[in-house]
């Protein structure tokens, strides 16, 4: 949602989902959580090409959201003013509370922050809503009641805003449900057997017969042709003169041993930086890996369950043995490095 749109910003949101679409699915074999993070990287840079042109109108007038749902993974990021609710039975969770506070960096522009994941059930829903919207829901206490329809349907949706027609007209914005059920599975393709299609006409079977026929004659005649064409004899070339090869005088062996000396030296100065920088990469390939589990575990902890407090204390406890490992090496690592740790 976009307030106050300028001409020349008619067509944003458009863009600005297309960047973050096409990044998403740009690679296959990375993880969803992965995937939307390097999507939203391309959709801050975007927005910071616009910023940078002058145009700064969106800002404070920008609400979006980007959800990633696959075996119900969730995985999603928000800015502005939308709610996003998990209804889980007559339960809600705002399930965004963790984003609410995460502030816009000035510069480099920093729109789309942290990204909070969990793992949902069957039969959850989430909704998403704007704030005029989640007003409305929260003062008709509509949340509890979309909770109650079960199995969810579009029936029963339908029935509790036929109820209220009158303020639901009075209001304006957006609002998405998105169910997650079991996925029906697909009907078997009725395999059509090749014999109930007519042998299609085939010219190479109609004219074998007759090209073998002309082949085998015309193969006879260049056998005989052959046998009436004597080669040529070919003469002696002459000979080719010696080049004689220039003659280098031969380095001492004091010269060699230093060449050789120098040569060790850099080889080893090379591998050594090489290994220095793998090693580092390794190591904030780690970091970044801590990082993502104390996410995880804190956005577990946001849906207040049971089994996602076994799996966040499980998160924490892998991360802080992890970091523990990091410390001890820390001191010879450079110091943009230390002070990521």
């Amino acid at each position: 949602l976009l307030k106050n749109v300028l001409p020349q910003n008619l067509r944003f949101l458009d863009k600005l989902a297309k960047v973050i679409q096409k990044e998403y699915y740009r690679s296959t074999i990375i993880k969803p959580e992965k995937a939307l993070k390097e999507s939203l990287k391309e959709a801050n840079e975007f927005l910071e090409q616009i910023a940078k042109k002058g145009d700064v109108s969106w800002l404070g007038n920008l609400s979006f959201a980007a959800l990633s749902l696959k075996n119900y993974e969730l995985n999603f990021t928000k800015v502005g003013d939308l709610k996003i609710f998990l209804l889980r039975g007559e339960r809600i969770i705002d399930i965004d509370q963790k984003l609410k506070f995460e502030e816009i960096t000035p510069w480099p522009l920093k729109i789309f922050g942290n990204i909070v994941s969990g793992k949902l059930a069957e039969d959850d829903l989430l909704l998403v809503s704007t704030k005029e919207v989640t007003d409305f829901f929260e003062k008709e206490n509509l949340l509890t009641e979309i909770g109650k329809i079960w199995p969810f349907n579009e029936k029963g949706l339908r029935e509790i805003f036929d109820k209220r027609k009158k303020e639901v007209l009075k209001i304006s914005g957006l609002s998405l449900i998105i169910v997650l059920t079991k996925e029906a599975l697909a009907s078997k393709k009725q395999v059509i057997s090749e014999k109930s299609y007519p042998k299609e006409f085939n010219l190479k079977e109609v004219f074998s017969p007759y090209l073998k026929s002309l082949g085998e004659r015309f193969s006879l005649f260049i056998n005989i042709f052959k046998g009436l064409i004597r080669k040529p004899k070919l003469g002696k070339f002459p000979k080719l003169p010696k080049l004689a090869m220039p003659k280098f005088p031969r380095p001492g062996k004091k010269l060699i041993l230093i060449l050789a000396l120098i040569f060790f030296l850099a080889l080893g100065f090379f591998i050594s930086q090489l290994q220095e920088e793998k090693e580092l990469k390794e190591r904030q390939i780690i970091l970044e890996e801590i990082q993502e589990k104390v996410n995880r575990a804190e956005s577990f902890l946001i849906l207040k369950t049971p089994q996602a407090e076994v799996e966040a204390n499980s998160l924490l406890k892998e991360s802080f043995e992890e970091i523990s490992q990091l410390a001890k090496i820390v001191s010879k690592t450079p110091k943009d490095f230390q002070s990521q740790v």
